[in-house]
């Protein structure tokens, strides 16, 4: 009987794991490091109905006439996992992708062709929405 409960719970705690994992939801300062320098954004990730919303707003603003990022599109958050799109000025699409662990993430974004670079990111606050 104690090998079936106990049996029982492992089977429980294997399948139930994925939903323990990290979560992307909520506010970050991340941090692109480009060959142009170090580009740092807050990202904002919220549950929607739909699934998930994701925006950004540079840290520094950038030099006036300067195209800036759409938000998050194909966006897949999967246990401490993600990844998420962006399309600047209308044409090149950076992929952005990590792995959370705790308060912290690592991860690239990849330039659209141009290259990838580390995307690494600090949360700033957890939001449960």
């Amino acid at each position: 009987m104690r090998i079936t409960a106990a049996l029982g719970f492992v089977l429980v705690v294997a399948f139930a794991a994925p939903a323990f994992g990290q979560s992307f939801v909520g506010e970050w300062t991340a941090t692109a490091q480009t060959p142009g320098g170090a580009v740092s954004e807050t990202v904002t990730v919220v549950k929607t109905s739909d699934g998930y919303a994701i925006t950004a707003k540079p840290v520094v603003p950038p030099p006036s006439g300067t195209p800036e990022a759409g938000p998050g599109t194909e966006i897949v958050l999967n246990g401490d996992s993600f990844s998420y799109k962006r399309t600047v000025g209308g044409e090149l699409v950076i992929t952005y992708a990590g792995v959370v662990s705790g308060d912290t993430f690592t991860g690239t974004a990849d330039l659209g062709g141009f290259g990838s670079v580390p995307y690494t990111g600090v949360r700033i606050s957890h939001d449960e929405k």
